[in-house]
């Protein structure tokens, strides 16, 4: 104390001993009651707050239930969770995958979402949609004899939160179910705001820790500890107590909560609630000085006035202060208000780091804005104002996209990471003002840039030069291989939504001129862009080189086709149609063979879905040749080893054993389950002949067999072998034999 109030103290200390007596026994009492009713008030005040962090967690809950069950009793949810959904149902796929996005709000701390089809297997999960065992092991135990939806996740040791939504509601055989997971991490941030000492956890009704702000705790079971004992004892839903708590005298704040059956609960230790405490004791004992000094000489009376300055600082200090660590030494007052100056000066410096980082943020979101033309001319001027976005003679959008990660070390799972990497090495060499912002959207890289150029032809110079040490740097450090985009220049921010676009298109470019380009939309589109062409002799080659079993050659004819087509300037959509076409032709071709399910099944993604997803003409040649020329020769092959011969004997047999009906090779096709034409060449491959030859010479045969064996009438005979007349059936006799059927007949039984 003496040392706090050293100053004061040297001026007053004859008085100190005939009036510290008394007045420090009145202080002592004082201090003691003042303590007991300020404790009381802490601990309702630690109510309250708990009070209010529980609201915060409650109301998050309801509201992802809420939003949850609506979107379970949707419509459409309703109606295909008893579907047997396919690929081929994307566009059911595709509203599902973005219901459940309107469901998993991070601002809520959503962290996953799942639809299950309990009926036929499939789930939906990350925006990707799967077949298989990703539901829950036991929907009948996922409440654990809860009686809400939110539960703790199963496992060791609790990691979050999860509700489970049947669909339809209150089924007794559920088609299936919606989850909902919630992270512990989001309890806890929800959880511990409010409290600067302790420690706060939930419990469920078994007294399990659903959650702890230091984690310690969680997913253990503390039944038996005799303050959680007491909370269960106890007459009153919220309240506190005094207990021991893992060996320390501590404050237990509860409160029970009606909406789940959870119990909230703050433990602070007595220590630190009692800290609280010493401003009481202070004040006092200042009282009881200021009593002494009272009755003082005049010198203590005009030493107070010089000191009630200091004095009035301090005491507001004291009371907008936070209380020190026991640690540190308070040397006199003029220490403590520097230290709280400081303390304010800190809290300044943070506020104002945590201001920074949302004015980032705030950037991003109008940029993303502007670029997708969702602001109006007005309102895009405030913006550039409050922004400080600088003013430049031009501006232009430098895009820039992989092109491919095959043969690098990064998977597709890790595009997001590698455009933030791309965004931030564009970012460094791409200095402001120059840089007006970097962000990523979508699959590109986007950097909206300034220029004060004099010519055009300087300002692409320019902006060349920017994109080729962004791509360098990408390649260096990233080992990836990127082009870039350059939209045209021009003078108005309002301009930009369109020179986005134009960025875009420039890439598309990319199918004509190869990986690690550099694009202007001005240098790559012609001003009259020629019409669609496409190569028709080289696909039937192609086609026939496949038939052919013939590998290199379908190589060679498709790098043809690929350089054939990208020779004519035109705009890429039109060559995208070139290849779909060719695509086209190869599918026809193995529909003609009949092995349709067994090249097409194994895809789930749709080949032309695939085939437009490709940027490079490196792609679409190793896609047409690993996706579909080799299958199809493979495939080919194994027809031509196993298929081939028992499709000509099938026709055999169909002539040896209908010979004598109208049958043509159109019914013994659709009767093998082939195309015509595949029939028709493979029969001709195998016996030599063409169909009509082989029938008309077994009926012939037939015929020379009935003369020479039976007495069966010509009439009778031409009728048989499907002859419009007797005359015919003689008349083609007589040219194959040199005979008429009679003279054959006389002829073999003079033999006989």
């Amino acid at each position: 104390m003496s040392s706090r109030y050293s100053f004061l103290i040297k001026m007053i200390a004859f008085t100190i001993f005939i009036s510290a007596v008394p007045l420090l026994a009145l202080g002592m009492y004082a201090f003691f009651q003042s303590t007991s009713a300020v404790q009381t008030k802490v601990n309702e005040a630690n109510v309250f707050i708990l009070q209010q962090s529980q609201s915060r967690v409650e109301q998050i809950l309801k509201v992802i239930d809420q939003v949850a069950g609506r979107f379970a009793e949707t419509p459409l949810v309703t109606g295909d969770v008893g579907k047997e959904l396919k690929i081929e149902d994307f566009q059911d796929i595709d509203l599902l995958v973005k219901g459940m996005l309107g469901v998993q709000t991070y601002e809520l701390g959503v962290k996953d979402v799942e639809l299950h089809s309990l009926q036929h297997g499939w789930y939906i999960k990350d925006g990707g949609f799967y077949f298989g065992d990703g539901k829950l092991q036991d929907i009948s135990h996922l409440k654990w004899g809860y009686n809400v939806g939110w539960t703790p996740e199963p496992g060791d040791g609790f990691t979050g939160i999860r509700l489970v939504k049947m669909i339809p509601a209150n089924a007794a055989e559920p088609r299936g179910y919606l989850s909902v997971r919630m992270s512990g991490g989001e309890l806890i941030k929800l959880l511990a705001a409010g409290f600067s000492t302790g420690e706060t956890m939930i419990l469920d009704d078994r007294m399990n820790v659903i959650v702890h702000s230091e984690g310690r705790l969680t997913g253990q079971n503390i039944a038996s500890e005799p303050w959680v004992k007491d909370i269960q004892l106890a007459a009153q839903p919220q309240g506190y107590l005094n207990s021991v708590v893992l060996g320390e005298s501590s404050s237990v704040v509860y409160n029970q909560s009606r909406y789940n059956n959870w119990t909230y609960v703050s433990v602070i230790p007595l220590g630190e609630a009692k800290k609280e405490s010493a401003l009481i004791g202070w004040a006092t004992f200042t009282a009881c000085l200021a009593l002494v000094l009272i009755a003082a000489l005049l010198s203590y009376w005009g030493s107070r006035r010089m000191y009630f300055p200091v004095r009035r600082l301090l005491e507001f200090t004291m009371r907008t202060g936070k209380a020190t660590g026991g640690s540190e030494t308070v040397r006199d007052e003029f220490h403590r208000i520097s230290t709280h100056l400081a303390l304010l000066h800190q809290s300044n410096e943070l506020l104002e780091d945590r201001m920074k980082i949302q004015s980032v943020q705030l950037v991003d979101y109008f940029m993303l804005k502007l670029l997708q033309g969702e602001l109006l001319p007005g309102e895009l001027a405030e913006k550039l104002q409050q922004f400080q976005i600088p003013e430049w003679r031009k501006y232009a959008v430098l895009l820039m996209q992989i092109d491919t990660l095959e043969q690098t070390r990064y998977e597709v799972r890790e595009q997001d990471l590698l455009l933030f990497a791309m965004n931030n090495i564009a970012s460094e060499l791409i200095p402001p003002p120059q840089r007006i912002h970097a962000m990523p959207v979508g699959n590109y890289q986007v950097t909206l840039v300034g220029s004060d150029a004099d010519s055009h032809g300087a300002l692409l110079a320019e902006l060349s030069a920017l994109a080729e040490s962004v791509q360098k740097a990408v390649d260096e450090y990233l080992g990836l291989k990127v082009s870039a985009g350059i939209s045209r220049p021009y003078d108005e921010m309002y301009a930009t939504p369109q020179a986005f676009l134009e960025a875009k298109e420039a890439l598309q470019y990319r199918l004509r001129l190869g990986e690690k380009a550099i694009l202007h939309l001005d240098d790559l589109k012609p001003p009259q862009a020629a019409g669609h062409y496409y190569p028709h002799h080289l696909a039937s080659e192609l086609v026939q080189a496949i038939a052919f079993l013939d590998a290199v050659r379908a190589d060679e004819l498709l790098r043809q086709f690929i350089q054939e087509v990208l020779r004519i300037e035109t705009d890429p959509r039109l060559y995208r149609v070139s290849f779909a076409m060719l695509l086209t032709d190869l599918a026809r071709t193995v529909y003609e063979t009949g092995g349709t399910e067994e090249l097409f099944a194994r895809d789930r993604q749709n080949k032309y879905e695939q085939l437009f997803g490709l940027k490079t003409p490196q792609e679409i040649e190793v896609w047409f040749r690993t996706g579909m020329i080799e299958p199809m020769i493979e495939l080919a092959r194994k027809r031509h080893d196993s298929s081939g011969k028992s499709i000509s004997r099938s026709v055999l047999e169909l002539i040896h054993d209908h010979y004598d009906s109208d049958l043509t090779l159109d019914q013994c096709a659709a009767r093998l389950n082939y195309s015509s034409h595949y029939v028709r060449r493979m029969f001709r491959k195998e016996t030599g002949m063409n169909f009509s030859e082989y029938l008309a010479s077994y009926r012939h045969e037939k015929a020379k067999g009935w003369l020479s064996g039976t007495s069966m009438k010509v009439t009778e005979i031409a009728d048989r072998l499907q002859y419009t007349n007797a005359q015919n059936f003689i008349r083609q006799f007589r040219k194959l034999e040199g005979m008429t059927p009679g003279q054959y007949r006389e002829q073999k039984l003079a033999e006989v």
